[in-house]
């Protein structure tokens, strides 16, 4: 691939923190001085339950070896993607660009793992993949996330702040010194929780959550979590989110719908907090926030940032709500391609700005996996 291509056609994949299911989208990305892009179709693969309970089992411990791991992440990654490719015989892709499954993110102790062996992916597709975008940039000092306020620069800077409600909420927005972004804090993770000991894989439209009602002791006590008030740049450890938020939530002995109420308050007033503090913004009441990942399909979420923060919000299409960030792994692996920075130094502290990702080209064609 020339880094002196413009344009690119890319397959995005995402595995959030959520286990909703791996993201694949397929995505035209044009890097000129109007950088612009198309989703041009995109799928979620579930995991299978057992599936969901291998991953479950893994253990965040820096010095094991995740070789297994690994490969067990590239084998599913790789048979969605030949899956999903079957619906575009004729389409040629350039790369592939994978987030991976997060392990471990330890930016202080200088590492940060994601699952999937990008050479064996390589292999099985006969495409390039690029994937370990964030341990670049923790190398060069930073937090290696968040990812994607990269994207928000380039293709949505016409919004006041981006949201995204995954299973952690995190926010970017732009300041005098820069693009600031980072986690503000659990969301989805907290909610499925849960949803899931009403036999559910989520609350739908956030009903039983509006169902519910606000207990404030429970509430003081996820709003007490130190990292709210730290300074950034900041990002959450999925393991700190169990410990710090889904811990307090599972000893409380409250109803289920009132855990639900007062866990959707919590990340309001979280998110309602950046908001209203966010420098040079402009009048709440002008206020354009850009919401995308599965939290926006929580209409009582939704309804409870808005009133905390006193703004509207209005929400774009299904494609950007949730393969947003599918997009973003696109983007950076075009920028990855190009040996363009691909991490913003104002949002994760870096001492320089990095093209992280490493690139996995074809050695030899594998049989594909059963699809």
């Amino acid at each position: 691939m020339s880094p002196e291509r413009k344009t690119y056609t890319a397959i995005g994949v995402m595995s959030g923190s959520s286990l909703d299911g791996v993201d694949i989208a397929l995505c035209e990305i044009k890097l000129e001085a109007q950088s612009s892009f198309e989703i041009i179709a995109a799928e979620t693969y579930k995991y299978a339950n057992q599936e969901i309970s291998y991953i479950k089992s893994l253990l965040p411990v820096i010095t094991d070896d995740h070789h297994a791991a690994h490969t067990f992440f590239a084998e599913i990654f790789a048979r969605h993607i030949t899956q999903f490719l079957k619906l575009f015989p004729d389409r040629q892709i350039d790369f592939i660009a994978l987030h991976g499954h997060t392990l471990l993110h330890f930016p202080a102790q200088g590492v940060s793992l994601q699952l999937g062996d990008p050479q064996l992916m390589a292999n099985i597709l006969g495409i390039p993949v690029i994937a370990h975008f964030r341990q670049a940039d923790i190398d060069a000092g930073g937090q290696g996330a968040p990812l994607v306020p990269m994207c928000d620069v380039i293709f949505f800077k016409q919004y006041d702040a981006c949201l995204n409600l995954g299973g952690i909420a995190n926010i970017s927005f732009e300041s005098a010194s820069g693009r600031i972004g980072f986690d503000v804090c659990a969301c989805n993770q907290l909610l499925n929780y849960c949803a899931a000991m009403a036999g559910l894989d989520y609350d739908p439209e956030g009903e039983l959550a509006a169902a519910g009602m606000i207990d404030q002791d429970l509430l003081d006590q996820l709003n007490a979590v130190p990292y709210l008030d730290m300074p950034w740049p900041k990002s959450l450890d999925n393991h700190f989110v169990h410990r710090a938020f889904i811990d307090t939530i599972a000893k409380s002995t409250i109803p289920l719908n009132d855990k639900l109420a007062t866990a959707v308050e919590h990340i309001a007033i979280a998110i309602a907090a950046v908001i209203i503090a966010q420098p040079e913004r402009r009048p709440l009441h002008q206020y354009q926030l850009l919401v995308t990942g599965g939290g926006a399909y929580n209409t009582f979420l939704i309804e409870r940032i808005a009133a905390n923060a006193g703004i509207k919000i209005t929400l774009p299409g299904d494609k950007i709500i949730q393969y947003k960030e599918a997009l973003a792994m696109a983007l950076m692996g075009a920028l990855r391609i190009q040996s363009k920075p691909n991490f913003l130094q104002s949002v994760t502290g870096a001492k320089t700005a990095v093209s992280g990702g490493v690139i996995a080209y074809p050695e030899k064609i594998i049989a594909p996996l059963p699809s």
